[in-house]
């Protein structure tokens, strides 16, 4: 960060500059510092528009597209996606980021669960932002689509939780209703959403 700031302040805009902002970012979005983190994305906009200055455009232009996706800033969403280059929209990682905002838009948990195992670069840390929200919405969907128990295991793959026991933790921490099958399978109770804390946590 001091060597970042001293640039600034010598106004040095050059390669070494782009390096150090990016790999400032970088630590940031690891440590969860957005305020950094959106600093140093604006700063490195505007050292990107001077093509000497090399850099991985695409990588950062990623992360802006998903900070915007997951604040539901989705006019400056349209915006940032209408200014891409042809060659930055086929970068592996502005297309993942693209269709990561776009399953957050329509509430595809599915689509964005599994987009998640296969983030590029460190789009996986800004996308954990999310979960909760993403989970929220597969609840509200499997309570209205299933009449009567729902697997845990089911929920724990489909809402992206690496355990199954993790889910289950979650689960009773937000107040849902667990049983089980004959076979000793735990089992989810879809009406029990409704008079639980996790379905008003669903309809904020």
């Amino acid at each position: 960060k001091s060597i970042r700031q001293d640039m600034t302040i010598q106004n040095i805009e050059d390669e070494l500059s782009v390096q150090v902002y990016e790999y400032h970012a970088r630590l940031a979005l690891c440590n969860r510092d957005m305020a950094e983190l959106n600093l140093c994305l604006t700063k490195l906009h505007c050292l990107y528009g001077n093509k000497r200055n090399g850099g991985h455009h695409g990588e950062f232009a990623a992360y802006v597209i998903l900070l915007s996706a997951i604040q539901d800033k989705n006019t400056e969403l349209m915006s940032k996606l209408g200014r891409l280059s042809s060659d930055l929209k086929q970068q592996e990682a502005v297309k993942h980021a693209k269709e990561v905002a776009h399953s957050i838009q329509t509430g595809n948990y599915a689509s964005f669960f599994k987009l998640y195992k296969v983030a590029p670069n460190l789009n996986g840390y800004l996308m954990c932002l999310c979960f909760e929200k993403m989970r929220f919405e597969g609840l509200k969907c499997m309570a209205k689509a299933y009449a009567t128990k729902i697997p845990v295991k089911y929920v724990s793959k489909i809402l992206g939780f690496a355990a199954v026991d993790g889910s289950v933790d979650w689960l009773k921490s937000h107040g849902a209703v667990l049983s089980s099958f004959e076979n000793g399978e735990m089992a989810l109770l879809p009406k029990g959403l409704y008079s639980s804390r996790l379905y008003a946590s669903c309809c904020c």
